[in-house]
């Protein structure tokens, strides 16, 4: 009697299975069609860094125009990189210049990021063209304070000339460093 029950529900079991995989079968393409749009998704989510920018290589180009003014964006925050290094090199090695010649390296290597995702040359960086005298602190931290408005000027004038978001965004985050970070503190040690 075991057996016959036994036999029934191996039976029943593998009707059950059939059943289910003649259900199943027919749906794997649209499953696998599924899977294929989540992994294209998820591809494409991946090309987007934590900070919302596209990271695939594929972009539009930059205008010869947007070419000169990110390479002449570059030449700028080498001017108050180098200007900076000077000064705590020869003058006063401290706060405010140590600290900001240390942000000034990051805004380069934002606009060297932004360079080389378009393979544009970056240009040399040919330190100062020449060695400022300073008398005292006053007159270092006022060459700090007209170098920041240079720096915050020229992205004023570079700005509407810029078609793409992502190059708007850097400039804008260093004109806003230049002018709510860096500004102040020159001004307070001026």
């Amino acid at each position: 009697m075991k057996n016959i029950t036994l036999l029934k529900n191996i039976k029943k079991n593998i009707w059950f299975a059939l059943l289910g995989l003649i259900l199943l079968v027919p749906s794997l393409p649209v499953a696998a069609s599924a899977l294929e749009q989540r992994n294209a998704q998820n591809i494409s989510q991946s090309q987007n860094d934590l900070r919302g920018r596209n990271t695939a290589s594929t972009q539009e180009p930059l205008s010869e125009t947007e070419e000169n003014f990110l390479q002449e964006a570059i030449l700028e925050e080498y001017g108050a990189y180098n200007l900076y290094q000077y000064i705590t090199e020869n003058y006063f090695d401290g706060k405010p210049f140590q600290n900001i010649m240390q942000s000034e390296l990051k805004h380069i290597d934002a606009l060297i990021r932004q360079a080389e995702k378009y393979n544009l040359t970056v240009p040399e960086n040919t330190g100062l063209s020449s060695e400022p005298v300073f008398d005292n602190l006053e007159d270092a931290c006022q060459a700090g304070v007209d170098a920041e408005l240079a720096d915050a000027a020229l992205y004023d004038e570079l700005l509407p000339s810029i078609e793409h978001s992502d190059i708007i965004r850097v400039f804008n985050n260093l004109k806003n460093a230049s002018l709510n970070n860096h500004l102040p503190a020159f001004e307070k040690c001026n």
